[in-house]
């Protein structure tokens, strides 16, 4: 019987989206998730799968039954009804409620290594895949782009293995019981970034790589001589302008300080051809930031920003460029998913930010627009005594095939516009960023504050051409809106593009 415990108070990380759970559920089986459907659907109410509770958004706010799935974190044998043309080391199968520390630390016990992931990894794979994490690299995919194959448990308690028209699985020798193979690109490409409204993931295929290294440097330099070459592009390749970078990502203080500029940290990730053999300076990050990145020591740094906030809020500019300028480092070295796990959790789950993603195609620098509107914004408040409490930050991430990524079909600049919690001022500081954003063509994402959205549904559809299909599949198994929050809700998800739909049902 899978368990369940009545009246239970969630929050996300955040503490920004709370509230008393009537029925919370722990399964420990695909068949307890199962059950759990089967008795919202009887009772007529709505059930929302729920990770480690990362999203900055409501997309993850539960209303009648949750389903937190933190028991379903094993990694499992890889089925035998795997094309053989298709099978190696890289590929692993693993239950979607494992946390991505968890699955890193299994997949380096077995010499494997994640491509790409986010700067932290306490995020569930599938709350992380489902709203589309990213982390940095123009020529690497976002998280959902590692997917090969998913099982999905939806609505009357059906399970589906879902994978691309031409997928891993042999349809002849399928012989999962109680689950239907189903292998179409219009339905894979849906439920990649699904927001959990197509039911509870139960688990994942994904193709990894085998252990690789790198190399991480962070530099200081001024907007002035960043500028031009994220213009150019030429921030992505080494000197010579032909060898790729394999991850670029900034740092920008929003303040001008020294010498009447902003201060920008450049942190590159170059791919190591070996294991390296590193001195004493290679093997941690820099002492400042290994030290208030430091788990036990974070609180200090928080508790130092947080009183800066309040009692002297305009001391925050050179406190962010002290603080930016210490991340300096020549050279930090290892294994690839400790290098792209970025630290200072402590912060991160006490801050919240806004998130847009900017197409990068024919010279497109409308990102760059956005960051230096953005810049004047900043001056503005400060006159008026409000303050970022953080720096911003741009990551590139290289085109999708998932019909609900900001990154579909596109490779893309995201601007992250972080505030530490309890900033004064913040919620109306970051709506007026969202505008800026929105106006230079950015795209929200779906797990960052997104309020921009609300109403726009036009907004929504200009941005994602594949809806249409997206909302086919959400009628197939959220007709009833069985697996809907106030998130889907208040977007109108699965009711957009109503008009569409009845075309693609001809």
């Amino acid at each position: 019987m899978v368990k369940v415990k009545k009246n239970r108070f969630w929050q996300n990380t955040i503490k920004k989206y709370r509230k008393i759970i009537p029925h919370y559920t722990i399964p420990e089986t695909i068949n307890d998730i199962a059950a759990v459907i089967l008795q919202a659907e009887k009772e007529n109410r709505r059930v929302k799968a729920v990770g480690s509770g990362h999203s900055f958004s409501d997309v993850a706010m539960p209303d009648h039954y949750l389903v937190d799935l933190k028991k379903l974190d094993r990694v499992l044998d890889l089925p035998n009804f795997i094309k053989e043309e298709k099978r190696d080391k890289t590929l692993v199968h693993v239950e979607a409620g494992i946390t991505i520390q968890k699955f890193n630390c299994e997949m380096d016990d077995r010499d494997l290594c994640i491509t790409n992931m986010g700067g932290i990894d306490e995020q569930t794979l599938a709350g992380a895949i489902s709203t589309g994490t990213h982390g940095t690299g123009i020529d690497l995919p976002s998280l959902p782009g590692l997917v090969q194959s998913m099982v999905l448990v939806t609505k009357n308690g059906k399970k589906i293995r879902i994978e691309p028209t031409n997928g891993i699985s042999d349809p002849e020798k399928h012989n999962e019981i109680a689950i239907e193979l189903r292998q179409d690109d219009d339905l894979f490409y849906s439920a990649l970034v699904n927001l959990g409204c197509f039911g509870v993931i139960y688990s994942y295929i994904l193709k990894i790589e085998e252990m690789y290294y790198l190399k991480e440097t962070k530099e200081c330099y001024k907007w002035k001589d960043i500028k031009p070459k994220l213009e150019d592009r030429s921030i992505f390749f080494e000197d010579d302008g032909k060898t790729p970078i394999r991850g670029v990502m900034v740092q920008i203080n929003p303040y001008k300080t020294d010498k009447d500029d902003h201060t920008v940290i450049v942190v590159k990730h170059r791919l190591l051809k070996s294991k390296p053999r590193r001195n004493i300076n290679d093997r941690k990050r820099n002492w400042l930031s290994s030290i208030f990145g430091n788990f036990p020591l974070v609180p200090f740094s928080f508790l130092v920003i947080s009183k800066k906030i309040v009692r002297k809020p305009s001391k925050l500019p050179r406190l962010l460029d002290s603080s930016l300028k210490s991340l300096r480092d020549k050279s930090f070295e290892n294994k690839g998913y400790k290098v792209l796990y970025q630290g200072v959790e402590y912060l991160k789950v006490r801050a919240y930010d806004s998130e847009f993603a900017f197409d990068l195609a024919f010279g497109k620098n409308n990102f760059i627009a956005a960051i230096e509107r953005m810049f004047e914004l900043v001056e503005y408040n400060q006159a008026r005594g409000f303050y970022q409490s953080s720096p911003m930050g741009i990551r590139f991430v290289n085109r999708s095939k998932a019909y609900l990524s900001p990154e579909f079909g596109k490779q893309v600049a995201y601007i992250d516009v972080p505030f530490v919690c309890g900033t004064p001022g913040s919620d109306d500081f970051l709506y007026d960023y969202q505008k800026i954003m929105l106006d230079k063509g950015g795209i929200p994402h779906w797990g960052k504050i997104n309020s921009i959205l609300n109403g726009k549904p036009e907004v929504i559809k200009e941005y994602y051409p594949e809806l249409p299909k997206w909302e086919k599949v959400f009628k197939e198994f959220n007709e009833n809106k069985t697996f809907s929050n106030q998130f889907s809700d208040r977007l109108k998800l699965g009711f957009i593009c109503v008009e569409e739909m009845s075309d693609l049902e001809v």
